[in-house]
């Protein structure tokens, strides 16, 4: 009898800590990141009821020309039709060579099926991305292997991003993602001979813009080259953490900024509190102001700047 009671015990520890590893994952996201994924799910599978309701009629349609026209289902239910050559060069005395064929309809809904599960993926993923201003990859279905009537849930995608998290907040989570991507802006070439350097109230910041020649060639402008703006954007992202502990930052709380003329000669004013102004040079140079000496140097710091190394100090 003891043996039975200490069995059932041991069983019922075993569910129980199963159930708490499900309720902590759970726990992770607010209600509102629930009702949110919820919803996602509830539309998705109003979509998804439509096509297959589509798909069912094109499929008995489809089956009967079973015999008559060489074609075979794949795996995610989508047809390929061997040869029409056939069917299409004897002679007729009917007409049935003119009917509408369902096989392109059905595999035109076999990639919209496709479609609205990637899509209700990216949606769960890309909520978590904007809300907690983390990076988590969205996993990719595969087209050829995803079958009808497939439901995905919502937590299957909530998992992914707890999982990213790697037991950390998604506090801390976004802000070694922000740093790691300030880094990887600022970070000097393996050939540069400086790197980003405190100086009182500024920091300095070599190498960061680049210039479109050609523009400057015709109109004596300064244009921020391809892809230039998004570096400037998250080194702004940097900078606002780094100095109002933020994760807002991006290239519009630079005021008056116009990147197809960029003047050289001034300071631009900041939305920021601790930052006050940026400064852009000829060379790619980029200098920040602060309010002050000690927040420059927090900010110099909180970003890891004092860690960098050039190639000769390694």
């Amino acid at each position: 009898m003891q043996t039975t009671s200490a069995t059932s015990t041991g069983h019922t520890d075993l569910l129980s800590g199963i159930l708490k590893v499900q309720v902590r994952n759970e726990d992770k996201i607010t209600e509102q990141d629930r009702i949110y994924c919820q919803n996602q799910q509830d539309e998705l599978y109003k979509t998804l009821d439509q096509i297959d309701d589509w798909y069912k009629i094109f499929k008995a349609e489809a089956d009967k020309y079973e015999g008559r026209i060489k074609f075979k289902y794949e795996e995610n239910g989508s047809n390929t039709v061997r040869s029409y050559h056939d069917y299409y060069n004897k002679e007729k005395e009917d007409y049935t060579h003119h009917e509408f064929k369902p096989f392109q309809i059905m595999n035109e809904l076999v990639s919209k099926n496709h479609g609205a599960v990637q899509n209700f993926i990216n949606r769960i993923i890309g909520y978590f991305n904007n809300t907690y201003n983390v990076s988590v990859e969205a996993p990719k279905v595969d087209e050829k292997t995803l079958p009808m009537g497939f439901r995905p849930v919502y937590n299957t995608y909530v998992d992914v991003v707890i999982e990213h998290l790697g037991g950390k907040s998604f506090r801390d989570t976004a802000e070694d993602e922000l740093i790691k991507r300030f880094l990887e802006t600022v970070r000097p070439s393996c050939w540069s001979k400086v790197k980003p350097e405190l100086k009182k109230e500024k920091i300095i910041f070599p190498d960061i813009v680049s210039w479109d020649s050609i523009h400057y060639e015709y109109y004596k402008e300064y244009d921020f080259e391809y892809e230039s703006d998004r570096k400037v954007s998250r080194f702004c992202e940097g900078i606002a953490f780094g100095a109002d502990d933020v994760l807002c930052g991006s290239i519009e709380m630079i005021v008056g900024l116009d990147t197809r003329n960029v003047d050289i000669s001034r300071w631009y004013d900041l939305t920021t509190t601790n930052a006050l102004s940026i400064k852009f040079y000829a060379n790619g140079r980029i200098d920040v102001k602060f309010k002050d000496s000690a927040t420059a140097e927090s900010c110099f710091k909180r970003l890891r700047l004092n860690e960098i190394k050039l190639r000769d100090e390694n």
